[in-house]
């Protein structure tokens, strides 16, 4: 029986013995893919910072042409303002321009005999101005009546041409 203590005390040591042969491999193997699942993360990790530098890179920009279209938005939102001012001085210009025309075409009974006979004066200055001048021009051609026509044309081009008188404009009733 003593061989029997003997032999189940080698079995239990050769037991002992192979687990721990085995768990020194499986420590191994697991010690192996450990390694392998570090390098893996590290990689990935690598990766996600190359990934989030892009991103932060893309998040700038955004945020610069967002900044820019906001900019942009309030200069147009000023050019509109610009616009519609615009748009009511054009309205204003145009009533004050069809009011100077009425004004014209229709003056004030009191200024219509003044503005006649100014338009007589002036028409009567401006016979005796060219009339004038017409006399000089004619003493000075037949000072040089030696030099060619086309001296004589220049100063008929000199005098203006007769000028039409308007029509009187329409009484309002």
């Amino acid at each position: 029986m003593e061989i029997l203590l003997y032999v189940s005390a080698a079995i239990a040591a050769l037991s002992l013995l192979l687990i721990a042969v085995f768990v020194i491999i499986t420590l191994k193997s697991a010690k192996a893919t450990m390694n392998e699942v570090s390098e893996t993360l590290t990689n990935m990790q690598g990766k996600l910072n190359g990934i989030t530098d892009q991103a932060n890179e893309l998040l700038a920009n955004t945020n610069r042409i967002t900044e820019d279209v906001e900019r942009k938005m309030q200069s147009l939102n000023s050019v509109s303002k610009t616009a519609e001012k615009l748009d009511d001085s054009t309205v204003h210009m145009n009533k004050s321009f069809q009011s100077l025309s009425e004004q014209i075409s229709n003056p004030d009974p009191k200024y219509k005999d003044l503005m006649q006979k100014a338009n007589t004066i002036t028409g009567i200055a401006a016979s005796i101005y060219f009339r004038t001048k017409r006399e000089k021009a004619k003493q000075t051609n037949a000072s040089y009546s030696s030099k060619p026509n086309k001296q004589k044309r220049e100063r008929q081009d000199l005098l203006p041409s007769p000028q039409k008188r308007l029509p009187e404009p329409k009484q309002k009733n």
